[in-house]
């Protein structure tokens, strides 16, 4: 999917945390706090927004330790899915990390996640490991798959 005209990726700023939150409420069955994205931000985050036509329809969440990327949340709104917009906004996160010279992204997903994680794979992640019980569930618990892209 080309970018297109109306779509921006901008830096998400705390200003954006209500919007990013009520976002996160549609989209999860075990969405962050609004305390938990203002815990994400500083010299080592880099935190992105979606927007289109003056309305955020998703973000990320990321982080860089030496050179190595951690994408701890993306997100496209629940009526936006399915449109190209995520991998649009991964493909950001991609050239943004490359940008900045890091050497890979690690994220896990949810093992029952089959669009996201299918999505991950086309942009060159791969899987090379799984956390047992990772992700709560509303009764139980699921398997995170563990995945990295070398940049």
């Amino acid at each position: 999917m080309t970018q297109p005209p109306d779509v921006t990726i901008v830096p998400m700023g705390l200003n954006d945390i209500a919007c990013v939150t009520k976002i996160e409420k549609s989209a999860h069955s075990h969405p962050w706090s609004e305390k938990l994205f203002l815990s994400n931000f500083g010299k080592r985050y880099f935190n992105h927004l979606l927007i289109d036509k003056d309305r955020v329809i998703g973000y990320y969440v990321a982080s860089s330790v030496a050179g190595e990327v951690t994408l701890m949340n993306i997100v496209i709104a629940s009526d936006e899915q399915g449109k190209g917009f995520g991998k649009l906004l991964l493909q950001s996160l991609l050239d943004f990390s490359r940008s900045k010279n890091e050497q890979e992204i690690w994220l896990e997903v949810r093992v029952s996640n089959t669009t996201a994680w299918r999505l991950y794979e086309q942009l060159g992640f791969v899987e090379v490991g799984r956390r047992h019980d990772y992700y709560p569930l509303q009764k139980g618990r699921e398997d995170a798959i563990i995945m990295c892209c070398h940049l």
